[in-house]
């Protein structure tokens, strides 16, 4: 039987090197909380450096980060119960209105969680960005693109200048013509992706600014951003992209439209005046 990451940890804590015991020691003790946290802050914790974190993972024959807390996931899950369900999850036994239940009640959960993670000051800070900017790019990657895409929907019935690209090869040729003037609005849940760290670093060059949405305030690409609006549920490792992380980005997208709008409401009436008219053509 393949031993689990938690054995293969002690198995291995001789050979480990003294700050990579550190990791070891840390997610022993907390087993369930490093499931949910990022690479960063791991490595904070355990005063050690990021790299230090990833050679720790390969060392353990591992890919990554990602593929170490999933593998911590796997094996603080009950015998018989492999397939990643948590406590209150659905399962194949609900009858229908169970189902209806637990999904509203992820879903209040997200938003109440994304309402207390959000602060005011970074939320006035970010809508300043967006008034002052002359465009607004709105990028996401995987099921975040969805909510890039959905912003661009919502604001572009106030104001032309925002923009989405949804194609990677002409998401970097529009971020590598940006003007210091410009703004790109970012969703990504971990704020840990190599695309979310290219983009920001052209971004950087370029001189514009970036107004990071994301779980993790200490995520490697909220070093390059001139906000961050911290939002989202902790992610069972399982999940891969979670309704309730999508709704979380939601209500701060809407928090953000709201905000935009209050700021020049002549100008975004103006706009929703004229989008109405042109779409009741639309109308049987």
């Amino acid at each position: 039987m393949e031993k689990n990451i938690v054995a293969l940890m002690l198995q291995e804590y001789e050979n480990f090197t003294r700050s990579e015991r550190k990791i070891a020691d840390y997610v022993l003790e907390h087993q369930k909380e490093t499931q949910y946290i990022s690479i960063t802050d791991l490595s904070a914790e355990c005063e050690v450096a990021v790299s230090t974190v990833s050679l720790f993972c390969r060392k353990l024959k591992l890919a990554g980060f990602n593929d170490f807390k999933l593998e911590l996931a796997r094996a603080a899950l009950p015998a018989g119960n492999r397939s990643g369900e948590a406590e209150g999850a659905i399962t194949p036994e609900d009858p229908p209105a169970t189902v209806m239940g637990k999904v509203l009640h992820a879903a209040q959960d997200a938003l109440n969680n994304a309402y207390h993670m959000l602060a005011e000051r970074e939320v006035s800070r970010a809508a300043d960005l967006l008034h002052s900017a002359g465009q607004v790019i709105c990028l996401g990657q995987g099921n975040h693109s969805v909510v890039a895409l959905a912003a661009w929907a919502q604001f572009s019935t106030t104001s032309p200048k925002f923009k989405t690209i949804q194609d990677s090869h002409m998401q970097t040729v529009v971020l590598s013509t940006l003007s210091k003037r410009d703004v790109v609005l970012y969703f990504s849940y971990s704020g840990a992706t190599h695309e979310v760290l290219e983009a920001a670093e052209v971004i950087r060059s370029r001189g514009a600014k970036l107004i990071l949405v994301t779980r993790y305030l200490n995520s490697p690409a909220s070093a390059y951003a001139d906000t961050v609006l911290l939002c989202g549920p902790n992610e069972q490792p399982f999940q891969f992209g979670s309704t309730s992380a999508l709704i979380s980005q939601l209500y701060v997208l809407e928090v953000l439209l709201s905000e935009f709008t209050r700021r020049d409401p002549e100008g975004a009436e103006r706009c929703r005046q004229s989008v109405g008219k042109a779409l009741t053509q639309k109308c049987v």
